[in-house]
């Protein structure tokens, strides 16, 4: 049996900060549609006043401004997230047993690591969601086997297509001098981004409430005081569905 873990602090309903979370993503999701707005504006004013150098002008303090004030948004949105996350995974790891793909501090180090920020954070939710589920043995011993929800997946696919969509959209105008075909090329970019992440706001926001519905609904008392007979190892139990 693995040794009883600290103690340093108890469960905690993380409603209030799911609640927070999610109004700032509607926040982001706003702004990521002025911004593909001020991409598109940016495109027509070069094709219309190629020659008029204050509109040329106004247009790129717009452009700016909307980027400025979206990148400021998304990480207040991303701390908050972060931080729900990080309670909710500590509430999952005394719901139960099961070990997680990846220890504590990767609900941080997977979104800012390179490469592996393209599925870590998946992974971690998965496991959250699993954990979290009260249909999951209390002392299973890994979450691995567990299949992923069709929430997270969808939530997490559609992500991923606007996140990269938008870098490129970007990285295009921010080699030299931008052509009329390439902030063309950025301003569909930037809508099919906004539209992707439109999507994927809303499933965060069905997931962050769907996993302190969870969190609620399964009795808080940690695995090591659960009677395992009620859980024995090795029989099948139904997966998380949703």
């Amino acid at each position: 049996m693995t040794a009883q873990p600290p103690m340093d602090r108890w469960f905690s309903s993380e409603q209030a900060m799911g609640l927070g979370a999610s109004v700032l993503i509607g926040v982001v999701t706003v702004l990521g549609w002025a911004t593909a707005w001020s991409d598109w504006y940016s495109y027509r004013t070069l094709l219309l006043y190629a020659d008029d150098e204050r509109r040329l002008d106004q247009a790129d303090l717009i452009s700016g401004l909307f980027g400025i004030v979206a990148a400021l948004a998304l990480l207040a949105a991303a701390v908050v997230f972060i931080v729900w996350l990080w309670r909710v995974r500590w509430n999952a790891e005394m719901f139960c047993r099961g070990e997680h793909r990846l220890t504590r501090g990767w609900v941080l180090g997977s979104w800012i690591c390179p490469v592996v920020n393209l599925w870590y954070p998946k992974w971690v939710m998965d496991d959250v969601v699993a954990a979290s589920d009260p249909r999951t043995p209390a002392h299973v011993l890994s979450l691995r086997g567990i299949p992923g929800t069709r929430l997270v997946w969808a939530w997490w696919l559609t992500w991923v297509v606007g996140l990269v969509l938008d870098n490129v959209a970007q990285r295009s105008v921010l080699d030299g001098e931008p052509q009329l075909s390439e902030l063309r090329t950025n301003a569909v970019m930037s809508f099919i981004s906004a539209l992707s992440t439109s999507v994927a706001a809303v499933l965060a926001v069905i997931l962050i409430q769907r996993v302190n519905e969870l969190q609620l609904h399964r009795p808080w008392t940690p695995w090591w005081s659960r009677d395992q007979a009620d859980f024995p190892l090795g029989r099948g139990f139904p997966p998380p569905t949703g």
